[in-house]
């Protein structure tokens, strides 16, 4: 029977070959992960020995100048980062004060993700469970896939390419316009045209590179308009880019909704495109494989229905100043 079968391998598996594993993955060599698990040379080759011959497959091509996993050494890998991860939440997971619940969540997010429902759905859960504690992260949209994905983050708040497998809901949309500061020859010029962003220095958000991982609308308008080819600066965090703009750093693009206290106060000023401007969603996601606390568990069921919000649906049909 298949399942007697994978029931034996598992009951036969010497789970220390999975460590011996992931540290001679993540070292790239026999000799440093020896070092970091303090042994020899000759046991760690034969730990990954007797490994592959449990598992019946090559995991690792070692040859002279090279250390390469095999395509099932790369999926062993990912598998044993799910184990891991999985154990690491252990304590977690058996967090319990009676009946009231405790736990800790952690939430990694991107800088822009604004949802005053979101904010409420805060305030009520903890209402409820005064005693969850909880850490919020702001990173880069790759930093908060990965951490989701690894089972680091409780949930994640971002934009860009989301993996299928996990889960994710609608949490807010946002338009993006073009700005440059008070100093900027630009400012309060009337009629600019793409011709003239041409050359003029650029503040992107990380995930905002031409080419990258995560393009989105934002990118693509910039590469419709051949600007923000130069980028002096870069940074994960909106009031950075603001401010870098505000100081006449570069040109770059700004949630409006943002941007707009800062263009009534004569910081910013808006330059093309002045119309069809683009926009990036903002979704909650979590990983369904996730082995969660208690906390963790009330808190996603709180937060599922979370009204989303759509910045687009605003009135504001024309953001370029009179």
């Amino acid at each position: 029977m298949a399942n007697d079968r994978l029931e034996r391998f598992a009951h036969n598996l010497d789970w220390n070959l999975l460590r011996t594993f992931v540290v001679l993955v993540e070292e790239g060599s026999i000799t440093a992960a020896a070092n970091r698990l303090l042994l020899q040379q000759p046991a760690v080759s034969m730990a990954l020995k007797r490994l592959e011959q449990t598992v019946g497959q090559k995991l690792i091509d070692r040859r002279p100048g090279r250390f390469n996993l095999t395509d099932a050494g790369a999926r062993l890998h990912a598998q044993c980062r799910d184990i891991f991860a999985a154990v690491i939440r252990l304590p977690n997971v058996l967090e319990t004060a009676g009946e009231e619940i405790t736990g800790h969540l952690n939430i990694h997010s991107v800088s822009h993700a604004h949802n005053p429902a979101w904010d409420r759905k805060l305030e009520s859960f903890f209402r409820l469970h005064p005693k969850v504690t909880l850490s919020v992260t702001v990173a880069t949209t790759v930093d908060v896939l990965s951490a989701v994905e690894r089972n680091v983050a409780t949930m994640g708040l971002c934009d860009g390419n989301i993996s299928d497998w996990l889960n994710r809901r609608f949490h807010v949309r946002e338009r993006y316009a073009l700005y440059c500061g008070r100093s900027h020859p630009l400012f309060g010029v009337e009629g600019v045209d793409f011709n003239d962003l041409r050359g003029n220095p650029y503040i992107a958000f990380i995930a905002d590179v031409l080419g990258g991982q995560h393009m989105n609308s934002v990118t693509a308008v910039r590469a419709i308009g051949s600007f923000g080819q130069q980028v002096r600066a870069v940074s994960c965090n909106v009031e950075e880019v603001m401010r870098l703009i505000a100081s006449n750093v570069g040109i770059g693009m700004l949630p409006d909704h943002l941007a707009s206290p800062a263009v009534a106060a004569g910081q910013l000023w808006q330059l093309p495109p002045y119309s069809d401007l683009p926009s990036t969603d903002v979704f909650r996601i979590s990983n369904p494989n996730a082995i969660l606390n208690p906390a963790e568990a009330a808190f996603l069921a709180h937060v599922a229905d979370t009204e989303p919000l759509d910045h687009c649906l605003d009135d504001r049909a024309d953001h370029h100043q009179d």
